[in-house]
């Protein structure tokens, strides 16, 4: 019962206190007693302003991974602050849930490229083949550095059904730093890591 209370105080404090510092150490400690009621609290703090908070927050999310965290992580998805999608991302990609990759691949297409670069980002940490298509259409991302991202997890992955697109790609890569990261990739799914 007191577990309870104090993770219910710890809550509070987390949503309420104007004191960054207390936020913060709420949210370590909400990680620390693994109390899965936190979570919906958990993942309106990834909205906070303050980013040591944000910080904590994500690590307290980290140390609560289960099952019905990836769920609600993934019902998060479509916050409307990029910051916050981004912030799940990240969680789910170092959570490396299966159940977390078809989503991850739908956030590929996200508005916000930094969202896009931290989705292709977990997607490769997590090694799902299923990931390799959706990112081989990032290959032409509108953003050079979606493409660049895209090029290195196609060669961390190494599924070899990459390697024509990223030929085709690097034949018409404008980007100097696309086509070296291209050229990385086609040398690892040829052995040459």
């Amino acid at each position: 019962m007191t577990e309870i209370v104090k993770a219910d105080e710890l809550i509070r404090t987390l949503r309420t206190s104007e004191n960054a510092l207390k936020r913060e150490q709420a949210a370590r400690a909400l990680g620390h007693l693994g109390n899965q009621d936190s979570v919906s609290a958990l993942v309106e703090a990834l909205a906070d302003p303050n980013k040591k908070v944000r910080k904590a927050v994500i690590w307290a999310l980290e140390q609560l991974r289960d099952q019905h965290l990836v769920e609600g992580l993934i019902n998060d998805l479509n916050h409307e602050d990029p910051e916050v999608r981004r912030a799940i991302v990240n969680i789910l990609g170092e959570i490396g849930d299966r159940d977390g990759v078809e989503p991850l691949c739908n956030m590929l297409a996200d508005e916000n490229l930094y969202v896009r670069k931290e989705a292709i980002i977990a997607l490769a940490s997590m090694g799902d083949w299923k990931a390799v298509d959706p990112l081989i259409d990032r290959l032409q991302d509108s953003d050079l550095y979606v493409r660049q991202a895209a090029a290195k997890a196609l060669g961390e992955l190494g599924e070899m059904r990459a390697e024509l697109a990223l030929k085709n790609q690097l034949e018409n890569e404008p980007e100097l730093i696309v086509r070296h990261e291209i050229k990385v990739a086609l040398a690892r799914l040829a052995g040459g890591d």
